[in-house]
């Protein structure tokens, strides 16, 4: 459940007396939304940079570049950002707004529009303010990182364009260049520079004889000639330009990159070439910082190893997980963090002894989702899935790809994008949350809040999957392409809930059905999970391997409230999917948010974070779940039979325990689908009437008149005469072994859709 003030978290986390979120180096950029000084109350989109590149340039500016719109929002000088909200400091509205905010004085900055014409039309395209621009306007394609310098890739119809910021200090006053590399051009190309302002002043600095700096409409803009092949130019903004500029070659900045110090500068301005930031890159990182696992060893079927992070770093990264993969060799992992960061840790084996931490990117925008595809590592930000290229192989991200950015982002906080998964096709899968209510009564809902969202293996393109959706954090997709989600309790939403996906289902949430005419009922979820049980879902991970136990081919789940793992117990009816959960017998200590088998070992490896409401010891930590060979005595199926359940078991009971009726507890229950927040408990034989308040494990009592035991001993069928449909069922029962007389507890908590076709 993603609610309350997530203050909790971000109350001890200081270092030297300074907050980690602000000690922490971020690079030389960091992708976010920004709140911009003429935001009207801190959630208006005009007063938003909703997929912003806040760019460092030197110590003393900044500037913020939109992906959606291609275009600089601001210039300033005197900071870089105020950082707010979830991620940072755990707020998600105060007055300024749930967001990084501008943190000096701003010298230039445009309107939310356009940043390039399309055939001299400059007006917002888009049918609502979300969303980048239609691919053949303008398109954002990444950025180039060069030690501590950015570039930004873009094409403006068909025009390719490379566009490097700077600055420099000048005695009249602050200058911010942007150097543009453009064309080859069949068309004339028009940029926005900024809002017209009678305090700025745009001048342009080598480049075709026939560019032209012109303001219309309370734009200046940059008119640019067709050119048969790439061209350079710069642009100079700022209150005071000197009439008398000359040139500061390339090479004197290949020798010193970095800006000109304000006496040497006088009316000498650097002429930079974006190029410079495609080649001969700077490894940022080279320090590999070495850690050890610490293995557990409480003696059961399965161990919890704990591959201990790099917590202290010369960075001050904040080691909080949202995603991780294995390449192919399953000695290694990229895994990233919350605060935008991607890590590679090696030596991943046995012992885990000789662990080595690497960091290889910085900036992404509050990544929730990592996979590696063919080695490459695709990430998942509220902006886009980003494709990290190690151009010069010295294992460090040089280009950051915008693979798709076509996701919306809005204002709210709540909006997570989370989790990321491929399909045997290649396709890739990640689910979207909507504003916290789950409703536009408060914030408004764009065409992606609330979906499962679907990219084409190419990056290509993007399309909705699914609808209906609130907080859901975590996903999963099966070896045959079975697609799974959770998702946490709210408006409509009245516990957690596994759901079953089917491409074009609707999952209950009204505010984000997206369709019409408006649902009367939504696609039943796989099971419900009592608030008790999974107070906020993670994601589903399916066991691939035949070394982790008797479990191999079935569907796991992750709690990220309880820090639990549960074995899913699939059944199908009629084509109608249900089910329930068990718990595993494991401690972790911290959310169980993502998981992945690797390859090599054929272990489960389990990442999670502590951000908002968790029963998480740590901030972020790495698991191994290891199989040890020992039997588990657990459920390894159900079913839902004409006239009661079959529970197979993975280890025998003794037989005169299995029928004594005193040993087993079934309940039953409903739920009330509402835009209320949550639920109470209601009968399932009189709909109206509350068995259990909210949170509670307390239902009707369902009849259980004998027990059939398989003569394997590892075969139940609960006879339950008056079974029925229900949303939620607790079926409990305390056995003894068959081998050893030790106790086994079991606790299913299930959901029945559809009972056979003979008690119709």
């Amino acid at each position: 459940m993603i609610r309350a003030l997530f203050i909790s978290l971000f109350l001890c986390p200081v270092l030297l007396g300074q907050p980690r979120w602000d000690k922490m180096d971020y690079g030389p950029f960091l992708s976010s939304s920004v709140t911009m000084p003429w935001s009207v109350g801190g959630e208006k989109p005009e007063g938003i940079t909703l997929k912003g590149i806040t760019i460092k340039l030197g110590t003393n500016a900044s500037v913020c570049f939109d992906t959606d719109l291609c275009r600089y929002s601001g210039g300033w000088t005197g900071g870089w950002l105020k950082l707010m909200g979830t991620p940072f400091d755990g707020t998600h509205r105060p007055p300024e707004g749930s967001r990084p905010a501008v943190k000096g004085k701003l010298v230039f900055h445009s309107l939310v529009g356009p940043g390039a014409a399309s055939a001299t039309q400059w007006a917002d395209p888009r049918p609502e303010p979300y969303g980048p621009l239609p691919k053949s306007w303008a398109k954002y394609r990444g950025l180039y990182v060069r030690g501590e310098r950015v570039a930004l890739s873009y094409t403006v119809g068909d025009c390719p364009v490379l566009d490097m910021p700077g600055f420099t200090d000048h005695a009249g006053g602050p200058i911010f260049l942007r150097s543009l590399t453009y064309g080859p051009s069949t068309h004339r190309v028009e940029l926005l520079i900024c809002a017209a302002d009678d305090a700025v002043e745009v001048k342009t600095q080598g480049g075709p004889t026939d560019a032209l700096v012109a303001k219309k409409a309370g734009l200046v803009t940059l008119q640019l000639p067709p050119v048969s092949q790439a061209t350079t130019l710069t642009v100079l903004v700022g209150p005071h330009l000197p009439s008398d500029l000359t040139t500061l070659k390339p090479a004197r900045l290949l020798e010193q990159p970095g800006l000109v110090p304000a006496d040497q500068a006088k009316t000498r301005l650097p002429v930079e070439w974006p190029s410079m930031c495609t080649s001969n890159f700077v490894q940022r990182f080279s320090e590999r910082i070495k850690t050890h696992g610490t293995l557990g060893a409480k003696g059961g079927s399965y161990e919890v190893d704990l591959l201990n992070a790099p917590d202290f770093n010369p960075w001050n990264s904040w080691m909080r997980f949202g995603g991780f993969d294995f390449f192919a060799d399953g000695t290694r992992a990229a895994v990233g963090t919350w605060s935008g960061d991607v890590w590679v840790v090696s030596g991943i084996d046995e012992t885990l002894q000789n662990l080595s931490w690497q960091r290889v990117a910085t900036g992404l925008f509050q990544p929730l989702g990592l996979k590696v595809v063919r080695d490459q590592i695709y990430v998942l930000g509220r902006d886009q899935i980003t494709r990290l290229h190690d151009l010069n192989g010295d294992g460090e991200a040089d280009y950051y790809e915008a693979f798709n950015n076509e996701v919306t982002a809005t204002p709210n906080f709540h909006e997570f994008v989370m989790d990321l998964q491929t399909d045997p096709q290649g396709n890739f899968y990640f689910t979207k949350g909507a504003p916290l209510l789950g409703t536009d009564y408060f914030d408004p809902i764009s065409a992606h809040n609330g979906c499962v969202l679907q990219v084409s293996p190419d990056g290509q393109t993007l399309t909705t999957y699914a609808t209906g959706l609130r907080a859901p954090n975590g996903a999963g997709v099966g070896p045959d392409g079975q697609v799974t989600c959770s998702d946490n309790e709210g408006i409509w939403t009245p516990v957690c809930r596994l759901n079953w996906i089917k491409q074009g289902g609707f999952y209950g949430c009204m505010g984000t059905a997206h369709r019409t005419p408006v649902p009367t009922d939504y696609d039943k979820p796989l099971c419900w999970l009592p608030f008790a049980v999974d107070n906020s879902a993670g994601g589903q991970v399916w066991v691939t391997s035949k070394r982790w136990g008797p479990f191999e081919g079935e569907l796991l789940h992750m709690s990220y409230g309880k820090c639990a793992l549960f074995h899913v117990l699939k059944d199908e009816v009629d084509g109608q999917v249900q089910g329930g959960v068990v718990k595993f017998p494991l401690a972790f200590e911290t959310s169980a948010m993502r998981g992945r088998f690797n390859p090599r070992d054929g272990q489960l490896y389990v990442a999670g974070l502590k951000g908002w409401q968790t029963t998480a010891a740590r901030d972020g930590a790495l698991h191994r779940v290891r199989y040890t060979g020992k039997v588990l005595a657990t459920v390894q199926s159900m079913h839902v039979r004409p006239g009661g359940l079959e529970i197979t078991l993975t280890a025998p009971v003794e037989r005169s325990s299995a029928l004594d009726l005193q040993n087993y507890n079934l309940q039953q229950w409903n739920y009330k689908w509402s835009e209320k927040y949550g639920s109470d408990l209601y009968s399932v034989r009189e709909p109206a009437k509350i068995v259990g308040k909210k949170g509670e494990l307390k239902g009707e009592q369902v009849e259980l008149t004998s027990v059939d035991l398989s003569p394997d001993g590892r075969t139940l069928f609960l006879h339950v005469p008056r079974i029925q449909r229900a949303m939620q069922v607790m079926t409990q029962f305390n056995l003894k072994l068959a081998e050893g007389g030790g106790n086994f507890p079991v606790e299913i908590y299930h959901t029945i859709n559809q009972i056979p076709a003979a008690l119709k």
